[in-house]
């Protein structure tokens, strides 16, 4: 019975896996038609700001009764799966780069951090500026939300330098989960020499997408 019972998980979480592939891909056949193919060597720049809490988890409920949130905040560039759920499906939670790491902090957080991620040769169309922020927890550290923004080229392609690259004005990403809570991000991209490129990857493995979400 426990051997049936695992099947089951296994082909359920499989499942749901695929419908939402499903789903993906479909996006990303849409994009093709909206966004233009970003080629060469490029450099994207995420600064992200601030984030408001307010105060709750991604239930709507306060962090903690009697004390303020104790957020981790995380970040991740995205240039090969924008379009995917978060976790494993697209980048894996500990490939992420830790921007703030507090205690009992103020509903609105002030982080004002930047990472970057280059592309090297590639075509991309589409990049996703993900943000994940969770409520530390001795037993278990509960979603405060995750917020996804997207950054194409068909109206702000990439600057030809770094001294000619402009910061986005302050852009709201709202929470998947609460709509109400938002990180505030600003991004600029520019082309760079190759011999500048750095390579990387979203270091997916072959069972990154089954229990990450």
């Amino acid at each position: 019975m426990a051997s049936s019972t695992g099947f089951f998980v296994l082909f359920s979480c499989c499942l749901g896996l695929a419908c939402a592939g499903l789903v993906d891909r479909a996006q990303d056949l849409a994009d093709t038609t909206r966004y233009p193919l970003i080629t060469g060597f490029y450099r994207i720049e995420m600064n992200v700001v601030r984030l408001d809490t307010q105060g709750k988890s991604h239930t709507g409920l306060s962090c903690d009764i009697f004390d303020k949130c104790d957020p981790k905040i995380i970040a991740f560039i995205d240039t090969q799966k924008p379009n995917n759920d978060f976790g494993g499906d697209s980048v894996p939670y500990a490939n992420y780069v830790t921007l703030f790491d507090g205690n009992n902090a103020p509903n609105v957080v002030e982080i004002d951090k930047t990472i970057s991620r280059d592309v090297c040769g590639k075509g991309v169309r589409k990049i996703a500026m993900r943000v994940r922020a969770i409520d530390k927890d001795g037993i278990n550290d509960d979603k405060i939300d995750n917020y996804k923004c997207h950054i194409t080229g068909e109206r702000n392609p990439p600057a030809q330098d770094e001294r000619s690259a402009e910061w986005s004005m302050e852009i709201p990403c709202a929470g998947e989960d609460r709509p109400s809570s938002k990180v505030y991000l600003r991004y600029r991209w520019y082309f760079i020499p190759e011999q500048q490129c750095r390579p990387s990857s979203n270091g997916q493995g072959l069972f990154s997408g089954l229990f990450s979400r």
